[in-house]
C-alpha cells in the first residue's frame, strides 16, 4: 500500500515528527510504501523519504493554508491512503480526497488551550486551527486516530464526532534507545554533579509546559534538599518564557542547569541522569516526555491534568498534583527525593507498565486497523 503522510512542518524536537517518524519506520518495515509530505523540513528523517511541496503563498497567513492543500493533493493523487497531522495539514488530505478519491486518515494530536499562551500571534494561530480543524474534519475524513482517551472525549464533547469514528492510539517509546541500561553518568559528569540529587525537566520553554512551575518550587526542594540541583533542557519556540526574568537575583540560581537543545541522541542518557523527572505541563494530548522517562526507570512528578494521568499512574509510577500547585509539586518531588527506594520501586512499576502499554508496535499496530477501517467506510460511502 502506497500511504502519503503529511503535516506542514516538521520540527526538530516536535513531538508529533517523533510519532510520524516511528510510525512511518515501522510501516515501512511491513512493506508499506510511505512518503512524507510537507512545506519545510528542519530535521533528517534518513531512511524515510520526505517530500518538501511548492507552496507559492507560504509566507501569507491563511491563504497558505489552501496553497499548501492544492499542492499537497496534487502530489499525492496516485497513493492508496493519505494520513494527514495537525492543521492545515488536515487539508491537504481533505483535498486529495474530493479531488481525487483517496482515503483519508487524520490524527488529531489536540491543541493547547489558547490562555495557556501569552504571544498574541500564537493566540490568534490557535484560533484558526481550532476552526479550520472543526470544519475540517467533516470534510473527507475517512477516519480519526486520536492519542489518548482524552482526546477522544473532546473530539465528541466539543467537535461532536461520533465515537466509532475514532480510534485511540497512545504514542510509544523506542525501547531499544529507552531502558534500564541507559546510563546517565556521562551527564552528570559533564555538569559536575557526580553525587547531587538531580530533578529533570525536559520539554518546550513555553508557559504552558510548566518549567516556571519547578523554578517556583526550588527554594522549599533545596531547603528539605540541601544537594538538589535541577536540570532545565528544551528550547522555546512560538511563546518564550522569561526564566531569566524570574530568576534575576535570585540565590538559587547557581543550582539550575540550562541544557538548550538536546541532540535526540543524547535524550536517553539525558533521562537516566536524574533521580526525578518533573514534567508540570498544563496541557498535554499525551506527553511522550512522560512515558519516555518511565521507560528508562524514572519516576514522575506532574500535574493532574488532560491526558497526563494516562500516561503516569499515579501512585504507582509518580506523583500527580493539582494543576498550578507548586507547593504541592515540591513536596511530591521532595518526598521522592528523600524516600529514593519508593522512588525506585515507582520507576521500575512504571517501566513494566511502559512495556505493556506504549509500544511504537502497538501504536503501529492500531494504525493498521485504521487503515482498514478507512479503507472499508471509503469504499462504501464512495
Amino acid at each position: 500500500m502506497k500511504v502519503a503522510v503529511v503535516r506542514s512542518t516538521l520540527n526538530k524536537g516536535s513531538g508529533q515528527v517523533v510519532h510520524i517518524r516511528e510510525i512511518s519506520k515501522r510501516l515501512i518495515e511491513k512493506g508499506y510504501h510511505v512518503e512524507l509530505f510537507c512545506r519545510e523540513s528542519f530535521i533528517d528523517l534518513k531512511d524515510i523519504k520526505v517530500n518538501c511541496v511548492y507552496d507559492p503563498l507560504k509566507n501569507v497567513p491563511f491563504l497558505r493554508h489552501f496553497t499548501f492543500a492544492s499542492s499537497t493533493a496534487r502530489c499525492t493523487k496516485d497513493f492508496d491512503l493519505i494520513h494527514t497531522h495537525y492543521h492545515p495539514g488536515i487539508f491537504g488530505g481533505n483535498f486529495s480526497h474530493t479531488f481525487n478519491g483517496v482515503p483519508h486518515v487524520f490524527t488529531f494530536h489536540g491543541f493547547a488551550p489558547i490562555f495557556h499562551w501569552t504571544n498574541v500571534r500564537q493566540m490568534v494561530k490557535m484560533v484558526d486551527h481550532r476552526i479550520g480543524t472543526f470544519f475540517a474534519i467533516r470534510s473527507g475524513v475517512d477516519h480519526i486516530l486520536t492519542v489518548s482517551e482524552y482526546l477522544k472525549r473532546v473530539l465528541i464533547e466539543r467537535y461532536f464526532i461520533p465515537s466509532d469514528m475514532i480510534t485511540v492510539c497512545y504514542n510509544g517509546v523506542d525501547f531499544k534507545r529507552f531502558n534500564l541500561k541507559v546510563d546517565g553518568s556521562n551527564f552528570r559528569e559533564k555538569f559536575k554533579l557526580r553525587d547531587k540529587k538531580l530533578v529533570l525537566f525536559f520539554g518546550r520553554l513555553v508557559p504552558y509546559k510548566g518549567a516556571q512551575y519547578i523554578i517556583k518550587a526550588a527554594p522549599m526542594i533545596i531547603k528539605e534538599v540541601p544537594d538538589c540541583y535541577f536540570i532545565v533542557a528544551g528550547t522555546s519556540r512560538h511563546d518564550r518564557l522569561q526564566i531569566d526574568r524570574m530568576l534575576s537575583g535570585s540565590k538559587f540560581r547557581e543550582r539550575f542547569i540550562f541544557t538548550g537543545y538536546v541532540p535526540d541522541e543524547e535524550v536517553p542518557e539525558l533521562y537516566a541522569s536524574c533521580d526525578v523527572f518533573s514534567f508540570p505541563s498544563l496541557w498535554e494530548g499525551f506527553g511522550i516526555p512522560l512515558a519516555e522517562a518511565q521507560a528508562v526507570g524514572k519516576p514522575v512528578v506532574a500535574f493532574n491534568t488532560c491526558a497526563i494521568p494516562e500516561v503516569v499512574e499515579n501512585g504507582h509510577s509518580g506523583l500527580l498534583v493539582p494543576p498550578r500547585d507548586w507547593k504541592a509539586l515540591a513536596y511530591a518531588i521532595i518526598y521522592l527525593l528523600k524516600n529514593p527506594d519508593v522512588a525506585s520501586k515507582m520507576g521500575e512499576y512504571g517501566y513494566g507498565r511502559a512495556r505493556k502499554k506504549f509500544t511504537w508496535d502497538i501504536v503501529t499496530e492500531k494504525v493498521e486497523e485504521a487503515y482498514k477501517k478507512a479503507l472499508l467506510y471509503h469504499s462504501v460511502r464512495c
